[in-house]
């Protein structure tokens, strides 16, 4: 599944019922065949394109960070640019509202500045486990914009669902 708010996005499925089951038993106990089977299933939908380099999305947690954006990014077949980085911690995000996430993520990240090159820069997708509001994904992609960088959107396992539709 894909989509095009709040950025472009590709999804393996909707973040509900034994889908949502399933992530987080393989988050507090990884079997390595259901996450090798979830990363081909990702890579298939993937866009083509020879210019792609993938971005993890990291986690502001030292101690029990989130595994599955450096997860996914090693087992894509796809070259990957650690250009993000936390410059600050922010809340817990599971019970804020939309504004209030967008708010508490802004200015989080930091990027590494696009090397100034003749050829053309290579188009970026930030890979994150849960796509939600968006609040992560959009400071992520404002610091890589700012650093120079051209970002075409976001690789994730689920989308959460939008219950106001």
């Amino acid at each position: 599944m894909s989509g095009e708010h709040p950025l472009p996005w590709k999804a393996l499925g909707l973040y509900c019922n034994e889908f949502r089951a399933l992530l987080l038993k393989l988050r507090s106990r990884p079997d390595q065949r259901s996450v090798q089977s979830l990363i081909q299933l990702l890579s298939e939908i993937m866009p083509e394109d020879d210019n792609i380099e993938l971005v993890p999305i990291p986690s502001w947690k030292q101690r029990h960070a989130n595994p599955w954006p450096q997860r996914i990014c090693s087992n894509l077949q796809q070259p990957v640019r650690p250009l993000l980085h936390r410059c600050r911690a922010s809340a817990g995000q599971h019970h804020l509202r939309r504004d209030q996430r967008l708010k508490n993520l802004k200015g989080t990240f930091r990027a590494e500045p696009a090397q100034a090159k003749s050829s053309p820069r290579p188009l970026l997708w930030l890979v994150d486990d849960i796509l939600t509001t968006g609040a992560t994904a959009l400071s992520a992609s404002a610091a890589l914009k700012e650093a120079g960088h051209r970002v075409a959107g976001l690789i994730c396992l689920a989308r959460t669902p939008n219950h106001r539709r």
